[in-house]
């Protein structure tokens, strides 16, 4: 029987050193964007019970679970995402907080994926959650956080795409269909599959109006800058479709207000596979990533299942995505904090560790070395990416080893410490 004891299960990653300290500095960076914009952090347990995403609307179909089993016999699962746990939260614990509530997450999510489909089973997430008021203002708030959020890390050339949950459902909910084709419909739409969807709409036995199938028909087309919706708008009557359209503008013009138009385009035949958003949707998009880095939208209908009827707004970012964006872009953001190792003849260890205590309330990273070697204590220092060696040789001055400039001085602690803090 083959042992497993030296793999990882498909879809899983070992994070190691500059990887693990780079996708820590992104997540830091994020929580502090969404603290400096009013969000509170919340966690919830990794395992949750199979029921609290057992609903009609939600977004990640049963068999994309890590399912298993407590004492009791009941199902439970590795939450598939944070907006199920955040509602479960919000209906049973918050009903008596000030709204609207500003939430934010930072968390491994954990889906399954067929193999070598080239996705993670693990996700790291991070996101926002704006729970408790149903006007555009949130809306905007939410897409204008992700924005920030996404310049912050210091990412190149993205776009945010919106669209509208609505205006599909507007156009199709006249139309008989059965359920299997009405889901093969929006899968050619969002692969924009003209011939396919031309041949798919002259097939379906369907009663339509022939405005609002002349406008299916070119929902992979519409796609662009703002004079999109007014392109759509000339083509349908569809009173709820055109309610939906003007939604997008309005949020767009809001944005521009801001200033931050040029991240946004628009993107009408972006569709769900699962009604579970309810208006505004959106995705963040980068050249170096083939699949969407961000995604968000309003689910008005959701936290009802968990005992109180709120409207809501968020998005949730995949920082692993991000990962490979920044490195592709060569933007990585790495710890620009002073490395020290200090080295010490026995009888001064005590002022080596007062010094390096020092040292650390500084900001400085520092550590006291292991190893006795010279030679060793260089090449560990060098491999470490080390910028100084401090040695206690002595009761006055300080060895000290610039090792970018292979310099070698005798200082003492004070000018030491002037040294490090330029």
């Amino acid at each position: 029987m083959e042992k497993w004891n030296k793999h990882i299960p498909e879809g899983m990653k070992d994070i190691l050193f500059k990887e693990s300290n780079i996708k820590l500095n992104i997540e830091d960076q994020l929580r502090k964007v969404y603290k400096y914009s009013g969000f509170s952090e919340i966690i919830s347990p990794t395992i949750e019970f199979y029921d609290v995403f057992n609903s009609n609307i939600q977004a990640i179909p049963q068999e994309k679970m890590y399912k298993l089993f407590d004492n009791l016999g009941r199902v439970l699962v590795l939450r598939p995402d944070m907006i199920a746990p955040i509602g479960r939260i919000t209906g049973t614990k918050m009903k008596e907080c000030t709204y609207p509530l500003r939430l934010c997450y930072t968390a491994n999510i954990f889906r399954v994926n067929e193999k070598l489909n080239g996705k993670r089973g693990e996700i790291a997430q991070s996101g926002i959650e704006i729970i408790g008021t149903n006007g555009i203002k949130s809306d905007v708030d939410s897409i204008v956080t992700a924005i920030n959020a996404l310049l912050s890390l210091g990412l190149k050339n993205f776009k945010i795409e919106l669209g509208e949950a609505g205006f599909f459902q507007a156009l199709t909910e006249n139309m008989e269909i059965k359920e299997e084709n009405l889901k093969k419909l929006k899968e050619i739409i969002r692969n924009k599959n003209y011939v396919a969807l031309k041949k798919f709409l002259d097939e379906i036995s369907s009663k339509y109006s022939k405005e609002d199938f002349e406008l299916i028909k070119n929902l992979p087309k519409l796609f662009g800058d703002i004079k999109i919706i007014e392109k759509a708008k000339a083509l349908t009557k569809n009173k709820k479709a055109l309610r939906s359209l003007d939604d997008i503008h309005n949020i767009y013009k809001s944005i521009e207000n801001i200033g931050l138009e040029a991240y946004i385009s628009i993107d009408l035949g972006m569709v769900q596979n699962i009604d579970y958003y309810t208006g505004v949707i959106f995705k963040g998009y980068v050249e170096e990533v083939g699949d969407s880095i961000l995604s968000g939208g309003r689910y008005d209908n959701l936290i009802q299942h968990f005992g109180i009827e709120l409207p809501a707004t968020g998005f949730a970012i995949n920082v692993d995505d991000i990962m490979i964006a920044l490195k592709k872009q060569n933007t990585m953001s790495m710890d620009k904090d002073k490395k020290v190792l200090i080295f010490y003849k026995e009888e001064f260890l005590r002022k080596a560790y007062d010094f390096m205590q020092e040292l650390k309330m500084k900001k400085i990273i520092c550590e006291l070395s292991l190893l006795d070697d010279d030679k060793e204590i260089l090449l560990y220092s060098k491999k470490k990416g080390i910028d100084f060696i401090i040695g206690f040789m002595g009761e006055e001055k300080l060895f000290v080893k610039d090792l970018k400039s292979d310099k070698i001085a005798f200082l003492k602690k004070d000018e030491i410490e002037n040294l490090l803090m330029l």
